[in-house]
């Protein structure tokens, strides 16, 4: 920094710092005048805000325009060309200016504020320390972005326009939370009251924008000799107004359009019965061998338990629930709707079926809900386990005698709870469901009750946000343990496991059988590019083997999971095996399942699940 340099600014822009000190007075002044609201505020260093607010907008803003965007606007600055005096040292010397005009005032209002408090509460020099760093950072943030934008001349109007639009939408149509990042984050609701923790994340966030900042000024500078800056500091021709004006109304209709769809309407069934939960309504409609006195009865069953589980897991608000008979669907298979211009979780299942399952539908129900109530947030595949185990168990507390011999079935074979896809596909949903619900009594057993429902809800309710920034954001299944005192990951895995070793030794009696049964998939070439599939389910011991069946879907590219209801079915009742009367072409992937049907489970037992390309 030159001192020739420094007597430059002075007689340029003292009037203008003058000004900005008067403006300043009357902000201590009101500072001064703030000891009213110490009783509504609780501390009188929640007076800063103020001040900080004022300083990094207003302030920085007004600044920038004297330093920069005047001495740029007024050809000034090829005054400073001719000196001998780097372009970087011209620049330094401006934002140490910058700097020294708007942190006094700041660290005035703290003392003065100090001078006041010290009367009244015990106040250390580390708190004040601490006051000074979190008030100043977001200063010198807005004092770094504006000093930028000055240096982008014709272009910084546009700016501003852009960043507040995308601000907004960020903030209103997303789960970004603006309040609990960085600089928002620093001057918090804990801003004059946190004495001891200091906010790192959000200090270290603001110090690299800031420094991104400057190191993007210092490259403007210096880029060509300086000529980008001086050529954006020209006026902007036509043909830039207008793509300007283009880019800004193109943005308006995005985030119009995005809005309008953030506001659908909640589904609505014209003729339903009714059953109100929360501050929503569950529907019920009756058809075929469903009449309106049976589906009223569902309707209020259904609406009391969904009532129930929101209260545990505290879930404030819920999606409107609308359920629908149908007759071509099979009794254990559910299915639900997609939805273009409402809003809610729509099911399809034949509830008229007579080995329909009302524990099952509503483990199926329950678990469509908290998925459309996060977002699809809960959907993260190695916490997928915690979302299925939970609407299991949840639907089976009062009998829970199926759920052992489930999932000693389900885990006749090794599993990975971090690739739940595989092993719900491998599974089916209802042995899946109860093998995940195994894993949470493990888990609620160590816990204790209250620990349990405290995580449950900040797994399945209170996740901290979608895409990238929610995912950097959230905090792991390990640390969530951690922070209640519970068994470490590969722990709560070791216990999971012991549990379920305990149940396949009660329940031997049904897995000797299935151990026995050896099903088949056999490819025969018809032709140079099309193939059968002859299928057979055999027994080891020679013995007729139960009757089965074969599910068969043809996969996408980069299909995931495929649901229950996309699933086709052929029932072979004899033993000799059958061929699937679809014609395979080469090169395409197929899904293929074999399963059997029993009784005292319940619910269908995959003997194979195999992904396969036709070749």
């Amino acid at each position: 920094m030159s001192l020739a340099l420094v007597r430059k600014e002075w007689r340029e822009h003292r009037g203008a710092w003058l000004l900005l000190q008067l403006l300043v007075a009357a902000m201590l002044l009101v500072v001064w005048q703030g000891q009213e609201a110490f009783a509504e505020q609780g501390s009188f260093f929640a007076l800063l805000k103020s001040p900080t607010l004022l300083l990094a907008s207003g302030g920085a803003l007004f600044v920038a325009h004297r330093l920069i965007v005047h001495e740029y606007g007024q050809r000034t600055q090829l005054f400073l060309e001719v000196l001998p005096v780097s372009r970087a040292r011209v620049l330094a010397t401006k934002l140490v200016l910058g700097t020294a005009a708007l942190l006094p005032p700041l660290v005035l209002s703290l003392l003065l504020l100090w001078n006041q408090a010290r009367a009244h509460e015990s106040i250390s020099g580390r708190f004040v320390l601490l006051l000074l760093t979190r008030a100043s950072t977001p200063v010198l943030l807005g004092w770094c972005f504006f000093a930028l934008a000055g240096l982008l001349g014709r272009y910084r109007n546009p700016l501003y326009l852009f960043l507040l639009i995308a601000l907004f939408a960020a903030d209103h149509l997303t789960d970004f939370d603006l309040s609990r990042w960085g600089p928002f984050a620093l001057l918090g609701s804990d801003f004059a009251f946190e004495r001891h923790r200091v906010p790192w994340k959000d200090l270290l966030t603001c110090w690299a924008l800031s420094g991104a900042l400057v190191g993007a000024g210092f490259g403007l500078v210096l880029y060509r000799d300086g000529t980008l800056a001086e050529l954006l500091s020209q006026r902007m021709s036509h043909r830039e107004k207008v793509f300007i004006a283009c880019l800004l109304v193109g943005l308006f209709v995005c985030v119009a359009t995005w809005d309008e769809a953030n506001q659908r309407k909640p589904f609505a069934l014209s003729e339903a019965e009714r059953a109100p939960v929360k501050s929503s309504s569950l529907q019920v409609a009756s058809g075929v061998g469903f009449p309106p006195e049976r589906a009223r009865l569902f309707a209020e069953r259904l609406a009391a338990d969904l009532g129930t589980m929101s209260d545990f897991l505290g879930l404030e608000q819920l999606p409107p629930v609308a359920v629908l008979p149908i007759l071509e669907l099979d009794a254990d298979v559910f299915q639900r709707a997609e939805l273009e211009k409402a809003d809610g979780v729509v099911v399809r299942a034949n509830l008229a079926a007579p080995d329909f399952d009302p524990l099952a539908f509503e483990s199926f129900l329950f678990r469509e809900v908290l998925i459309e109530a996060s977002q699809g947030r809960v959907l993260r595949e190695e916490r997928q386990w915690l979302l299925d185990g939970f609407t299991t168990w949840w639907v089976n507390q009062t009998g829970a005698e199926p759920l052992p011999a489930r999932a000693a079935v389900a885990s006749r074979e090794d599993f990975e709870e971090k690739h739940w896809l595989t092993t719900r596909e491998r599974l089916g949903p209802c042995l899946s469901g109860a093998l995940g619900a195994r894993g949470l009594q493990v888990l609620r057993h160590r816990l204790g009750q209250s620990a349990f429902q405290e995580l449950m809800r900040r797994v399945l309710v209170i996740p901290e946000g979608t895409g990238f920034w929610g995912l950097w954001r959230e905090p792991r299944l390990a640390e969530l343990l951690a922070h209640r005192d519970g068994p470490s990951v590969d722990e709560l895995a070791g216990f999971w496991r012991e549990a379920l070793r305990r149940d396949r030794e009660a329940h031997t009696d049904m897995l000797e059988p299935l151990t026995r049964l050896q099903p088949t998939l056999t490819l025969v070439a018809e032709s140079a590019r099309t193939f059968r599939l002859e299928h057979e389910l055999r027994t080891s011991t020679g013995a007729p083997p139960p009757p089965y069946a074969l599910l068969h879907h043809e996969l996408e590219p980069f299909e995931n999971e495929v649901p229950a209801h996309a699933l086709s079915r052929q029932d072979v009742v004899s033993g000799t095996g059958a061929r699937l009367p679809l014609g395979l072409s080469r090169g395409a992937r197929w899904l293929f399942v074999v399963q059997v049907d029993s009784e005292a489970l319940g619910c269908p037992i995959r003997l194979l699940a195999q992904r396969r390309e036709i070749r």
